[in-house]
């Protein structure tokens, strides 16, 4: 993201943004926040760039402190505890899922966020697998104090394969993939294939994946991945190696712009491009939804580019001054969208 464009963002956000944004600049511990809306905290520089995410957004934060966020979103109040190490920012990419009445599997629940949105938004329940024990912490904590019954948490990852790995109890964030850890309190936890999960949890309507590198295992290894209805993926290392598992499951691919960032929490590092996927003969009806991701176009054309983010996330909460790239892409199953 360049000067000018994190510019715009902490002057959406705070009353204060020049002081803000050079705080962040030189990466001092503590930041006092004045928000646009009037509250005000004191933080770090990662949860100073989360909020201007959210401003950005155009999301309404109704509460705000180191531990707890509050969001209204869709005339419904959220709370999120340990919203620092999640991206709540980013709940409105998935509006276009038609998840009301249907069964959901979310893969890479980080502290439920996505989960608990998913919930609220009327689906009929929710399975989310998390294998990093700090945000799986955070998502009962979420599930619970939103007054929520039909969201179960799995602590365990999903991959190509049955297994078990062990990984750090410490601090994680929204954009950090799984990887064994040396650590001496580390702790062991299962890793099911996508298929399990189908076979023991399903079935499932829709799914949602942000594994931060696992999808390309889980999803070629899958022999039923053509039983969900809806899809929606973040894959980070290109779309190479997911083309041929997808085309099997009957989907039809596209590629869209390329949004490029890196980020070196993850074991390998990113470039890829976005990709979205549609399965032909499948005349479901398009979200009323779909409309409030479009950015900058409108829906004459056929062009599955109509659901293409127009904006990337910084999974890693890095600062202005460093350079990096990191590329946020979604790939999306939507039936009933021909391409042109």
């Amino acid at each position: 993201m360049g000067l000018l464009e994190s510019t715009k963002r902490y002057r959406k956000a705070y009353k204060n943004w020049i002081s803000v944004m050079w705080a962040v600049h030189r990466n001092k511990p503590r930041i006092k926040l004045k928000l646009r809306n009037g509250l005000q905290l004191e933080s770090s520089p990662g949860p100073a760039y989360i909020i201007s995410e959210i401003f950005y957004h155009d999301l309404r934060i109704i509460r705000v402190s180191d531990e707890l966020l509050g969001l209204m979103l869709n005339g419904k109040s959220i709370i999120f505890f340990g919203w620092s190490h999640g991206a709540p920012a980013y709940l409105p990419d998935y509006d276009w899922l038609d998840v009301k009445e249907k069964r959901v599997l979310d893969v890479g629940a980080s502290i439920g966020d996505t989960a608990v949105y998913f919930a609220l938004r009327g689906a009929r329940q929710v399975v989310a697998f998390e294998p990093y024990p700090l945000p799986y912490s955070y998502a009962l904590k979420n599930v619970e104090a939103n007054g929520l019954k039909n969201v179960k948490v799995i602590n365990a990852g999903v991959s190509g394969h049955d297994g078990s790995i062990r990984v750090t109890k410490g601090e994680t964030t929204a954009g950090d993939d799984l990887k064994a850890s040396d650590e001496p309190d580390a702790v062991e936890v299962p890793v099911y294939s996508l298929d399990r999960v189908l076979e023991e949890y399903g079935p499932f309507d829709v799914m949602k994946m942000d594994c931060e590198g696992c999808e390309y295992d889980a999803i070629a290894s899958s022999k039923r991945i053509g039983e969900i209805k809806q899809i929606q993926i973040e894959y980070h290392y290109g779309p190479e190696r997911l083309l041929e598992a997808l085309k099997n499951a009957g989907l039809e691919v596209k590629a869209t712009r390329p949004k490029i960032f890196y980020n070196p929490r993850t074991s390998e590092g990113t470039s890829n491009r976005c990709l979205f996927t549609l399965k032909a003969g499948n005349a479901s009806p398009r979200p009323a939804s779909l409309k409030g991701i479009v950015r900058e176009q409108n829906l004459i054309s056929r062009s599955v580019e109509l659901i293409a983010p127009k904006y990337f996330r910084d999974a890693t909460q890095l600062q202005p001054d460093e350079l990096h790239r990191y590329d946020v892409g979604r790939l999306q199953r939507y039936p009933g969208i021909p391409f042109a």
